[in-house]
């Protein structure tokens, strides 16, 4: 069967839950409420939580690592050695430092950029052209070390911004999983979703 791996990346516990480094587990933690999913914490593989879905004939596994951000490149590359999936049906996604609030962009491949996720995973399963689905979180506006900034939760006036993208950011999910990256690409890079006669998710 056509198989998809898609990874979230976030930090496990409470203490993290609604933190601007957590938005790839608060996006698969909204397509588990909107589709009725539960995931499931693994015993013989306690670096993950993930859960099995079926859209339209499509098996796609959504996976949550339990490792700490840091390291999530073991449960990744668990999951991905195991069940072979090919590159280019694996879909990552995470916070990114460099778009401002309001923005997602899917990217084929490339570098870390100085997250230590990606890097983790790069490092892992040893190839760096996987496909990424980025959460703009911008840049502290202050003096705020980007430690402590990643691992802060979003300020009030963002919440309704970061609502919208994480809608966005399901559909986009979606439309990857159907159409591949290059299709997602020309579909969802460049909108701003929180300017001015914003689309609709």
């Amino acid at each position: 069967m056509y198989r998809i791996l898609v990874a979230g990346l976030g930090n496990p516990g409470p203490r993290y839950r609604y933190t601007r480094h957590n938005i790839g587990f608060t996006i698969l933690d909204r397509v588990a409420s909107q589709y009725s999913l539960s995931f499931v914490f693994h015993r013989e593989a306690p670096h993950y939580e993930s859960v099995f879905w079926t859209l339209e004939g499509i098996s796609i596994m959504l996976l949550k690592p339990l490792t700490y951000m840091n390291r999530s490149g073991e449960a990744v590359a668990s999951v991905f050695n195991s069940y072979k999936i090919p590159l280019e049906r694996l879909l990552v996604i995470h916070d990114d430092l460099e778009l401002p609030l309001g923005r997602l962009k899917f990217v084929r491949g490339g570098g870390a950029g100085g997250h230590n996720g990606i890097r983790s995973i790069i490092d892992s399963i040893g190839s760096r052209r996987f496909p990424r689905l980025k959460i703009g979180i911008g840049r502290p506006s202050g003096p705020v070390p980007i430690d402590k900034y990643v691992l802060s939760s979003f300020y009030q006036g963002e919440i309704q911004t970061v609502d919208k993208v994480v809608d966005f950011a399901v559909n986009a999910l979606i439309y990857f999983t159907k159409n591949g990256i290059d299709s997602a690409m020309n579909e969802f890079n460049g909108l701003n979703i929180s300017g001015p006669g914003a689309p609709r998710p």
